[in-house]
């Protein structure tokens, strides 16, 4: 489409920032934000709050009544054009007599697409494409799952300001400081899975689970993350200790392995062991199987081992890379080699604005087009 104008970029923000009250209750449906304008006048505002709640447009035509008449919608993804759980949006709108209709981005879903051009048919304005990079991050979980058929990855990585997660001695606790690991947790209570290497988890015997203490007041109910641990060894059958991860009185656990026997008989049976999906080590297959077990987001907390292998092979959608001002010189970098021989090939990323978190900034970067 063309350049949008300042009014339309400045509705579609506001519904934007309607999205941006959703979270993790909406999957495996996206976050959708909605706003209604008559002129320069906002009259109504919706978003998707939860699975089988009412979406986002339906919110707005509720809120603006009559005022819908006429009225245009800045909805951040198509209107749905297909009866699920609620009747369709694109329907919703017809009837409550909008008459132009403002969409972020498409909706690649082959049951739900459909209802721009069921508008255009029948009389409504439609314009596709405004602000459609900030509208897909709203809903980046969501596309991911539909267009990529599998979960989507957050890598978060916690660095010195010279690339190491750990010194020489193999200490790592802690590079970041409490306003960091705060965050951390709070980006644990919007994910699906937590998912780590085996070296992670005999290194560093996490619990992975969300700190009450630090969850935000308005953080997802329901149950804590499913914890995933990559061991495709079984280097976890020989642990001498007993890992916080096989204690499953709290939060479930899923160990992927290639020797699930032999990994069971140490696990017990509160523990799912699972045979490695497909053929080979892809680590697309766990994505592909993790989102079949309803897991859209996987927040990874990896050592360099699985953040390289993720990397490698172009998995990762967003990359939270926490930077602290501390410098070791030695020790473990963060990322190992990712097989890239010249500058002109490097793995090229997007950044969004930077954030402050105590001491520490947080660097979130989602990966271009060559980085895929």
């Amino acid at each position: 489409m063309d350049t949008p104008t300042h009014d339309d970029a400045r509705w579609m923000q506001l519904a934007i920032a309607q999205g941006l009250r959703g979270d993790r209750r909406v999957r495996p449906n996206p976050r959708v934000g909605c706003v209604l304008v008559q002129g320069d006048r906002l009259v109504g505002a919706g978003y998707h709050a939860q699975v089988g709640g009412p979406h986002a447009e339906v919110g707005a035509l509720q809120q603006a009544g009559a005022a819908a008449r006429g009225a245009t919608a800045y909805v951040t993804l198509e209107p749905c054009n297909h009866h699920g759980r609620t009747p369709p949006c694109s329907h919703a709108l017809l009837e409550a007599g909008v008459a132009r209709v403002v969409v972020g981005v498409a909706d690649p879903h082959p049951k739900a697409q459909g209802g721009a051009a069921w508008l255009r048919e029948r009389g409504v304005a439609v314009e596709v494409g405004v602000l459609a990079a900030e509208c897909r991050e709203l809903a980046e979980v969501f596309l991911c799952n539909t267009e990529r058929g599998r979960a989507f990855v957050q890598l978060k990585v916690a660095a010195t300001l010279d690339g190491r997660m750990a010194a020489q001695d193999g200490s790592s606790q802690w590079i970041t400081g409490p306003a960091a690991r705060q965050a951390v947790h709070r980006e644990r209570a919007q994910s699906d899975a937590i998912l780590i290497g085996s070296g992670t988890a005999l290194a560093d015997d996490p619990r992975l689970d969300v700190r009450l203490d630090v969850r935000l007041p308005d953080a997802p109910a329901g149950p804590l993350p499913l914890r995933v641990v990559l061991d495709r060894r079984a280097r976890l059958a020989n642990s001498a200790q007993p890992l916080q991860i096989f204690d499953t009185r709290a939060q479930p656990t899923l160990i992927y392995t290639l020797h699930a026997a032999q990994l069971r008989e140490r696990c017990g049976p509160g523990v799912e062991v699972a045979d490695w999906p497909g053929e080979g080590t892809q680590l697309s297959d766990i994505l592909v199987d993790l989102l079949r077990r309803g897991r859209c987001h996987a927040l990874c907390e990896a050592g360099p081992t699985l953040a390289t292998a993720l990397l490698r092979q172009g998995a990762v959608d967003r990359l939270d890379w926490w930077l602290a001002p501390k410098l070791l010189g030695s020790g473990r970098s963060a990322v190992e080699d990712l097989g890239i021989p010249t500058i002109t090939e490097c793995s090229r990323w997007q950044f969004a604005p930077p954030q402050q978190h105590g001491a520490d900034i947080l660097l979130v970067a989602r990966p271009t087009g060559a980085a895929r």
